[in-house]
């Protein structure tokens, strides 16, 4: 596998890297990990999370994407979200993106924890975000990153009636919608 050399390491120096490899790679934190493939169930819920977001912001100025683009934090974080929402002007032949108003991370099992305590942190950093939903797998469960006027707040929002109310974009996702046909564990 290929190594990053230390002169690469700047944000500038491992954006040019990451740009000429065929596997995508993410920085956080000073860390840099090779992206992992996903579940049936990872990309079922990332799929309808996007659809769902789409289909409701049609029309207006903000755009959907999907796991292909990056998103760069101030502290010179690279992530991939599985899903993230922008607002304003099309973008044509970028590959990374500073502005999200909304991001999406499916959790994983082996990567859970690095995805709520590094991701976290760099996510809190980029000054446009309002919301992260952290979406559970395994179970019908959302949970919240909202930034309100003193920080960030917890939510969680759970069960076939609940449904994640984004007031940032005057939008609310039902989670019956979003699991739809994804098999969650019994319990």
């Amino acid at each position: 596998m290929a190594e990053v050399r230390k002169e690469d390491l700047s944000l500038e120096g491992f954006l040019e890297w990451e740009n000429r490899r065929l596997e995508r790679w993410e920085r956080v934190g000073g860390v840099v990990r090779m992206m992992a493939g996903g579940t049936a169930e990872h990309d079922q819920l990332a799929m309808r999370m996007a659809t769902s977001l789409a289909d409701r912001l049609r029309g207006g100025p903000c755009i959907v994407h999907g796991s292909n683009l990056k998103v760069v934090s101030p502290r010179g974080d690279v992530t991939y979200p599985d899903v993230f929402v922008r607002c304003g002007q099309p973008l044509r032949g970028v590959t990374a993106v500073d502005d999200p108003v909304l991001v999406v991370e499916v959790l994983s099992p082996s990567t859970a924890l690095y995805d709520l305590t590094r991701k976290r942190l760099a996510y809190q950093s980029i000054p446009s975000l309002r919301v992260v939903l952290w979406v559970h797998p395994d179970r019908m469960r959302v949970d919240l990153m909202r930034r309100v006027e003193t920080g960030w707040r917890d939510e969680a929002v759970e069960g076939p009636d609940a449904v994640v109310e984004l007031g940032e974009l005057a939008i609310a996702l039902p989670l019956s919608e979003l699991y739809e046909g994804v098999p969650l564990e019994e319990g």
